[in-house]
């Protein structure tokens, strides 16, 4: 008696080791996701700032309402002035083109509960920052964030 060969993917074995391979994928892909997608190439570029307010790894970068990258890291400086401000590291995403020189950055509320993002209103100069280039103090700004004025009224101001 000849026994008939059975196709490759009725074998309950291999189908378990592909369901099991593709789980692993997934799962890794999903723990790095907050720090920005592998094989996605970036640009770093460093944002000195007078106030870190609140921003963590994993944040966002915008620019014109879109996501261009995440914050990697962020640092104390000392900055031209004597004060101790912070640098925040960001990775963008080169598709989304370089950035302008005459840029602006500034942290903006994402929500009412704290969470933050980094705002970058593009300029118009031809000339862009290098990779790893740092945008100066003088070109960022922090507003009233929505957690100061919360902070305001702390027990050794209330009556």
């Amino acid at each position: 008696m000849r026994r008939a060969q059975q196709p490759a993917f009725a074998n309950p074995v291999l189908i378990g080791a592909v369901t099991v391979l593709v789980a692993i994928v997934a799962v890794f892909l999903a723990y790095n996701a907050n720090n920005g997608l592998p094989f996605v190439p970036t640009r770093q570029l460093k944002v000195d700032i007078s106030n870190g307010s609140a921003l963590v790894d994993g944040n966002d970068v915008r620019a014109g309402g879109f996501r261009v990258g995440i914050i990697s890291d962020m640092q104390p400086v000392v900055l031209p002035s004597g004060q101790v401000g912070a640098q925040v590291t960001a990775q963008l995403n080169t598709a989304n083109g370089s950035v302008p020189v005459d840029s602006t950055a500034s942290i903006k509320p994402r929500s009412l509960l704290g969470l933050k993002y980094l705002e970058i209103q593009r300029g118009s100069s031809s000339k862009v920052f290098p990779d790893g280039g740092t945008m100066p103090v003088s070109q960022t700004s922090v507003p009233v964030q929505f957690d100061d004025i919360n902070k305001l009224f702390d027990a050794k101001t209330r009556p």
